[in-house]
């Protein structure tokens, strides 16, 4: 194509130029597209050769793990129940007709002993334990000063004719005099 004109036949050669410039950027991307395709394509099969399949082994394996974690929550559930038996409850009467004097004394009048030592128990941070459950149900009428040590209040219920009453590590041991 011969123009006679100089500076069409520039602007026209700039197009084509430009033109096949653009349609060697498409080819270019399109070819390192389709190249990063099987690459990637590659990489997923030699993973898919190289990832191991499960055996019977393996399967052993998921069974006992799923057995272990149960038989844990098991004896976690176990323990927790024996630590709430085993921890000082609240007396089933819990009418307990006493009253606190302005220094922290309190007198017990007419009241059961479970009663009474499971609120001791509570402010020496001691569980209560009756060796004679006929024991838990007996009335008294007493004076405890909780700023006092427990062995005084212990010494108190014990000059009570059938009651012994012992402290040992963090626990309050209550049983008949006589063994019974």
């Amino acid at each position: 194509m011969k123009t006679n004109d100089r500076y069409e036949d520039t602007a026209l050669r700039k197009v084509v130029t430009r033109q096949t410039e653009e349609k060697e950027r498409a080819t270019l991307s399109d070819n390192f597209a389709n190249s990063v395709m099987q690459r990637i394509q590659h990489e997923q099969q030699i993973a898919d050769i190289e990832r191991p399949t499960a055996t019977g082994f393996t399967r052993y394996r998921k069974v006992a793990a799923v057995a272990a974690i149960a038989l844990l929550v098991c004896g976690l559930s176990y323990a927790a129940w024996e630590y709430i038996i085993d921890s000082p409850q609240p007396p089933i009467e819990n009418r307990i007709v006493s009253a606190e004097i302005p220094d922290g004394v309190v007198n017990f009048s007419n009241v059961r002993l479970d009663s009474i030592l499971y609120r001791v128990g509570r402010t020496y941070d001691h569980a209560v334990r009756f060796n004679v459950e006929e024991l838990r149900e007996w009335r008294f009428q007493i004076t405890w000063n909780p700023n006092k040590p427990l062995t005084e209040f212990v010494q108190l219920l014990n000059e009570f004719d059938g009651l012994d009453v012992a402290e040992r590590n963090d626990t309050i041991y209550v049983s008949a005099k006589g063994g019974k």
